[in-house]
């Protein structure tokens, strides 16, 4: 009776392992999505950016966070941020710096 509760056991234990091992690679293959404005702040792992119409997200970076050119931006700087969701939270994967938008033509 104990071998046949340590070998039931031991495959649940291993149709758990497998069920989240295929959960992990569903959650892999995630949708990135884009939000362009100018920096607000950046600080300690957060980076937040104002959207031309005033929206304003924010997004968790970190150190496979990927800086285009390879520098952290500056606050003012526009940024287009390509990130993805990941447990209710915006995660930046891809930070590029944009040039500052023309001014309005005058008439």
């Amino acid at each position: 009776m104990k071998r046949e509760m340590k070998i039931g056991i031991v495959f649940s234990a291993l149709i758990f392992v497998f069920l989240m091992h295929i959960e992990g690679k569903i959650s892999e293959a995630q949708q990135y999505l884009n939000f362009s404005g100018k920096v607000i702040s950046l600080y300690r792992g957060s980076l937040s950016v104002q959207g031309d119409k005033g929206v304003m997200m924010n997004f968790a970076v970190g150190r496979r966070t990927i800086y285009v050119p390879s520098r952290l931006p500056g606050v003012g700087e526009w940024v287009k941020v390509s990130y993805y969701l990941q447990r209710g939270h915006n995660v930046a994967y891809q930070v590029e710096i944009l040039p500052a938008p023309s001014p309005p033509a005058k008439k």
